[in-house]
C-alpha cells in the first residue's frame, strides 16, 4: 500500500485505507449463524468457530438466532459470514422459495454430517404412534426458521394428516421455548433432532420417546409431497430412542455468503479439512463430519470459489463435482 500512497501525494496512509474496498484487507473475524444453544446446529457452529479460531488465523464467533430465516438475510448486509443449515433450507434460501421472501446469494463450504429428526412425546403420553396425534397440540409455523415448518408438516403428513388435523401452535423457533413447552405442558407432541442437547435434558428429567416413521410406500409418498425427505434407520441408544426406528434425515451444510472473500473461505475449508479429527472430537454428535464427504457431487447449491480452490489443492475435487458446480451456477 505504501507504493500506492506515494503515487498519490498528499494522501495519508489512513485516508487511502479508508477508500480501499474491504476485500483488500485480510479478514480477522468470522461470524457464524446458527440456531440457539441446545440444537445440533449450535453444536456444529460452535465447533466451526473453535476450529477457525485455532487453525485459520482468524477468530470464529457464533451468532445464535431462531434459524436461517433470521441469519441468512443478515448475510446480504455482511453481518454474517457463514451459517449452519440443512441442505433443504439452504436450497430454499438460495432460491427465495418457501417462506424465504427473496433469494440469498449463498454458497456451500462443506457438506457435513446429517441429523435425524422427528416427533417425540413424553413418556407418560398415551400416544403410541403418529396415527394418534390427530387433535393434539403441536408447534407450527417456525417463522424464524421457515423450513422447519415444512419438516414438521412432513412428519404428520406421514400419518396422513395436515395442520388442520392437529392444534397448530405458532412458534418462532424450534428450540427457544421447547423447555417451557415441556415443563408447562403447553404442547402434546414435539419436534426435535435426535441427539440434540435439549432432548438429552428432557429425557433425563421427565423422559421422552420418539415416534418412528411409517415406512410404507404410501406414507412416505405423502411425506415427500411436503418436501423431499430422506429416511434412515436410527439404532437404539440416543435419548428417546429405545429401539431401532426409521426417521427423517437432514444433511447439514456449512454455507457462506458469496460476498465473503475467497481467501477467507479457503482458510476456513482448509482448517476444517486438515483438522478434521480434532473437529470431530469436540462433540460426539460430530462423528459423521468426515472430511471425505466435505466435497460432494450431490450438493444442491454451488460451492464457494474459496472452497473449490482448497478442494482442488487437496486433490478431492472430481469431474463429477465440477459438472454439478457448472450446472448449479448456470441455473
Amino acid at each position: 500500500m505504501k507504493h500506492l500512497v506515494n503515487a498519490l501525494p498528499g494522501l495519508s496512509a489512513a485516508a487511502f485505507a479508508a477508500i480501499l474496498p474491504l476485500s483488500a484487507f485480510a479478514q480477522t473475524e468470522v461470524i457464524i449463524g446458527a440456531r440457539e444453544s441446545g440444537s445440533n446446529d449450535y453444536v456444529v457452529g460452535a465447533a466451526v468457530a473453535a476450529t477457525i479460531s485455532e487453525d485459520s488465523g482468524m477468530t470464529g464467533k457464533v451468532l445464535t438466532a431462531s434459524g436461517a430465516g433470521v441469519w441468512m438475510p443478515m448475510m446480504d448486509y455482511g453481518e454474517v459470514d457463514l451459517g449452519v443449515t440443512s441442505h433443504y433450507e439452504g436450497w430454499l434460501g438460495s432460491k427465495g422459495q418457501g417462506a424465504f421472501n427473496s433469494a440469498h446469494d449463498i454458497r456451500a463450504v462443506v457438506v457435513g454430517g446429517g441429523i435425524n429428526v422427528g416427533l417425540f412425546v413424553l413418556n407418560d403420553s398415551p400416544v403410541e404412534s403418529r396415527a394418534d396425534v390427530a387433535g393434539l397440540r403441536m408447534a407450527a409455523e417456525f417463522s424464524g426458521s421457515p423450513a422447519v415448518g415444512d419438516y414438521a408438516l412432513g412428519e404428520i403428513a406421514n400419518a396422513g394428516y395436515g395442520w388442520d388435523d392437529v392444534q397448530a401452535v405458532p412458534r418462532a423457533s424450534l428450540y427457544a421455548s421447547l423447555r417451557e413447552d415441556v415443563a408447562e405442558g403447553r404442547l402434546d407432541v414435539f419436534y426435535a433432532s435426535v441427539g440434540s442437547g435439549i432432548t438429552g435434558e428432557i429425557d433425563s428429567t421427565v423422559g421422552m420417546r420418539f415416534l418412528g416413521l411409517d415406512t410404507s410406500p404410501e406414507a412416505l409418498a405423502k411425506m415427500r409431497e411436503v418436501y423431499p425427505a430422506l429416511i434412515s434407520e436410527v439404532p437404539a441408544g440416543p435419548p428417546g430412542i429405545r429401539e431401532p426406528m426409521s426417521l427423517a434425515y437432514l444433511a447439514t451444510y456449512v454455507v457462506a455468503s458469496a460476498k465473503v472473500s475467497d481467501d477467507t473461505v479457503y482458510a476456513v475449508t482448509k482448517a476444517m479439512f486438515e483438522k478434521n479429527d480434532s473437529f470431530r472430537a469436540i462433540n460426539k454428535s460430530l462423528g459423521g463430519w468426515d472430511k471425505a464427504k466435505f466435497a460432494s457431487a450431490d450438493v444442491v447449491i454451488p460451492y464457494h470459489d474459496g472452497a473449490v480452490r482448497y478442494f482442488k489443492e487437496a486433490g478431492v475435487w472430481t469431474d463429477a463435482m465440477q459438472a454439478q458446480q457448472d450446472a448449479l451456477l448456470a441455473e
